[in-house]
């Protein structure tokens, strides 16, 4: 049996990030870059104004400490409508925060430092050169480096982009993960009681919470011709395979056959509770996972095993997931010897520590304890028992903003 740790260290050594490709930014959304961004131009590419008020020569102010000054009001400007023209002696312009400073002005003063009559304003106090004035560059100089490489693009940094001016940007591509199940799906039904294809849905759904793309052929005979043609079939889009079946029996024979000629497989046995037996190999390269069909042991491969590989793949370097110690309410009794994930529901009380409870019952088949989970609860393999609010290590699957 292989410890999970040991397990997870060998899939990732097998693991490399996938060539870098040009998306546009909108694309590059959630994606992780594979370039340090510079900025091609200042920012702002011209002095702009830092309040609301009137864009001025600050020349034209340099007598009014001793008698107002008048100045003619001949138009306005915005962000997104400059002025056009140039302003001569004994002339302003209405002018909008974030707006360039039209030709000719150097200064903005206030709107509430001056009286507006019509399309004239008085000016009592003179303006220095360069007041209320964002230079050329003040937030970002050309040449100057705006994002790393390795830094994910979040919805702020599509914003950040589009305003430097790029357009496209080289980032690690989301990997294309297709998934399926072993077996025939026409005869699971609730009349012939058997189980239906959950697992190829739940590994889709995760693939996709991890920033990958899923495709779900749906099922798949567990015969060596038809999971060949399956696999060569997918080829052309497909990063990752990830199947999901009864490993205890046939089917490892079936993988093994289908995939001789193609590529590889190797069957690893967790030292973990729930059991797991997972398949770990390639297919003409990409990456081959096969998991158990169970779908609390799907969850806990995946968690183990897939999701930091897949994050690899798209260049992230955080590959696991948060971890906080937290006080199990409910308790928990187990035998030695294999490392426990159990579901449960975690929160933060009013003191700010984190506790949680079991989502459900902690049988290998129980559905409905995934859906109440937030978290699992790892106990090492040589603790017997956590008494009623005894501490123990929460895997945090998600945030709990929701919750």
């Amino acid at each position: 049996m292989l410890a999970v740790s040991d397990a997870r260290d060998r899939v990732l050594e097998k693991t490399s990030p996938l060539e870098p490709l040009e998306m546009s930014v909108t694309d590059a959304h959630g994606c992780v870059l594979a370039e340090t961004v510079t900025a091609p131009e200042d920012l702002p590419p011209h002095p702009t104004a830092a309040i609301d008020g009137f864009a001025i020569r600050s020349d034209d102010t340099s007598s009014a400490e001793t008698a107002p000054v008048s100045l003619t009001i001949i138009g306005e400007t915005a962000a997104t409508r400059p002025f056009a023209g140039r302003v001569s002696h004994g002339e302003a312009v209405r002018i909008a925060v974030g707006a360039s400073l039209p030709e000719g002005t150097d200064a903005v003063v206030h709107k509430d430092d001056v009286a507006v009559v019509g399309s004239s304003m008085a000016v009592g106090h003179a303006i220095p050169a360069g007041r209320d004035v964002r230079p050329a560059g003040e937030d970002i100089a050309r040449g100057d480096p705006v994002m790393q490489e390795g830094q994910r693009v979040r919805g702020q940094d599509v914003g950040v982009l589009a305003a430097i001016g790029r357009a496209r940007v080289n980032v690690r591509p989301r990997a294309r993960v297709i998934t399926f199940s072993l077996g025939d799906d026409s005869k699971s039904t609730a009349d012939t009681g058997l189980a239906r294809d959950s697992s190829s849905f739940a590994i889709a759904g995760m693939t996709r919470e991890a920033g990958a793309e899923p495709t779900r052929p749906g099922m798949v005979a567990p015969a060596p011709e038809a999971l060949r043609e399956k696999f060569q079939s997918y080829l052309p889009q497909a990063d990752v395979f990830v199947v999901a079946a009864p490993l205890e029996n046939g089917a490892q024979t079936a993988l093994r056959e289908a995939i001789e000629v193609i590529g590889e497989i190797d069957f690893w046995t967790i030292s973990s509770r729930p059991p797991l037996t997972v398949g770990i190999g390639s297919v003409q390269g990409r990456p081959l996972f096969a998991l158990p069909e169970n779908p609390v042991a799907v969850l806990i491969a995946f968690e183990l095993f897939v999701r930091p590989a897949l994050l690899k793949m798209s260049g992230r370097r955080t590959l696991l997931r948060p971890e906080v110690d937290a006080a199990l309410e409910d308790g928990y009794e187990q035998p030695t010897g294999k490392e426990s994930y159990l579901r449960v529901r975690a929160w933060r009380d009013d003191t700010g520590g984190w506790r949680a409870r079991l989502s459900g019952r902690q049988g290998p088949g129980v559905v409905s304890s995934l859906a109440g989970a937030n978290a699992l609860a790892v106990l090492p393999a040589d603790t017997t028992t956590v008494a009623p609010g005894g501490h123990v290590r929460l895997v945090l699957l998600e945030p709990l903003e929701g919750w």
